[in-house]
């Protein structure tokens, strides 16, 4: 095993490392963010023992997972938990930094941010509300789950902003599924372990997460191959490719259901939300919940149309998400399913 895999393994860390523009030493191989997440919070907490005078913060609109692993530390050590609650439909990137800036104190010792929620898209600001926990929470550990972000936003790891970064490779990087990757600042690694431990801990960091008992790596190795296809088609060009077609695909939308997007154009990314009309079956006015974003989901389904339908500060909301495999077609697609609806067509 360490004869073979293991210069594989470094072989494609040095890639991704290429990549992000950082120390390939500092990036570790994971199977989803998920797992890193999981890998760094537990982490955190046997390393600095918090206790009921201290906090943890998170957005409210972070991943469902986050949230419950989140709460069971809490429940665990006591800490409390907050969040940073994030309204739609959102007029600029103010009242999310302010709302992290009301909610952050220097008791606050841990901070999870999403680089892209995935439940409401938007692009945070990753330079101003680090800087923000900076200020604010001087001692906190500050990680950024950006699962979507790999692919999806420019990024560069060479000076990291946060003390750890977790992405997933098989969205918009388009690498298999079970390919995650977590980089973590040198200062950090002494006490960063993994989650099972086996034969390569207690040698050096990397170590410790090549060889955690037997595990399949052929979707950590895969990604050499998906390196060399972002090296012919252009990384970046996919991006700006999708970003664009999210905005052109959402502008397109709004303006044939007469509503608008929830987040303003500069804070789409590959992903936009955007606001459905009334639905004479579901009634009119405020206060949409999931129930109702379920109906339209199942009813957008049935007519071949695989669309989240979210329910924000009581609207709904489709994500759509953009690729360089996407076309305008399809979206209209979706306008002309989601009209029919808003006319009286049967859920």
């Amino acid at each position: 095993m360490d004869r073979e895999l293991f210069p594989h393994l470094v072989h494609v860390t040095r890639g991704l490392a290429g990549l992000l523009e950082c120390r390939p030493q500092d990036l570790l191989p994971m199977p989803n963010a998920t797992t890193a997440l999981n890998t760094v919070v537990r982490s955190w907490q046997r390393h600095y023992k918090p206790g009921p005078e201290h906090r943890i913060l998170t957005l409210s609109v972070a991943y469902g997972s986050t949230k419950k692993l989140l709460r069971q530390v809490s429940s665990e050590c006591g800490a409390q938990l907050d969040e940073a609650v994030v309204e739609f439909p959102l007029p600029d990137e103010g009242p999310v930094l302010d709302a992290l800036s009301n909610a952050l104190c220097p008791e606050t010792k841990l901070v999870v941010l999403d680089a892209v929620p995935s439940n409401a898209p938007f692009v945070l600001p990753l330079e101003e509300a680090v800087a923000l926990c900076r200020k604010k929470s001087p001692d906190a550990f500050v990680i950024i789950d950006g699962a979507h972000a790999l692919g999806g936003l420019p990024l560069n790891l060479r000076r990291p902003l946060a003390d750890a970064f977790v992405t997933n490779c098989h969205k918009w990087f388009c690498g298999p599924k079970g390919s995650a990757l977590l980089h973590i600042r040198e200062e950090h690694q002494s006490w960063l372990h993994p989650l099972s431990i086996s034969h390569g801990f207690g040698s050096d960091t990397a170590s410790g997460f090549y060889w955690t008992g037997l595990s399949d790596f052929t979707s950590w190795l895969a990604l050499d191959s998906v390196l060399e296809f972002w090296d012919v088609a252009g990384f970046d060009s996919q991006r700006i490719y999708s970003q664009y077609m999210a905005i052109n695909a959402a502008e397109m939308l709004t303006d044939a259901w007469g509503t608008d997007v929830g987040v303003p154009l500069h804070l789409i990314g590959p992903m936009a939300l955007v606001e459905l009309p009334v639905i004479p079956a579901l009634g009119s006015g405020s206060g949409m919940s999931y129930e109702q974003a379920e109906i339209v989901q199942n009813a957008l389904y049935r007519r071949s149309i695989e669309v989240p339908v979210k329910a924000l500060s009581g609207r709904l909301y489709v994500r759509i998400s953009a690729h360089i495999y996407n076309h305008i077609e399809e979206y209209e697609v979706l306008r002309d399913a989601v009209l029919e609806l808003s006319r009286g067509a049967e859920l």
